[in-house]
């Protein structure tokens, strides 16, 4: 029953998620917008890469922003 509770407890957790959205700046200018959790770390992931290969960029040029998504349904009323 536990296990149970903690599945469906992990559901909400993913289903919320599900909801941000990153957007990645370097010095101030957005280069990312809109990205899902999976495509931000894949991106990030990439800009290290770049990063080791180049020297840039510097993650003290790096900044992001997490955004919440609203779905259409939320924003329904009850009648």
């Amino acid at each position: 029953m536990i296990l149970a509770f903690a599945l469906g407890t992990r559901s909400q957790e993913s289903f919320e998620m599900a909801n941000e959205r990153y957007t990645i700046l370097y010095k101030g200018e957005v280069i990312y917008h809109h990205l899902t959790e999976e495509q931000y770390l894949d991106t990030m992931e990439d800009l290290a890469e770049q990063f080791y290969q180049t020297g840039t960029p510097s993650s003290g040029d790096l900044k992001t922003e997490i955004y919440v998504e609203e779905r259409e349904w939320q924003n329904q009323k009850s009648v």
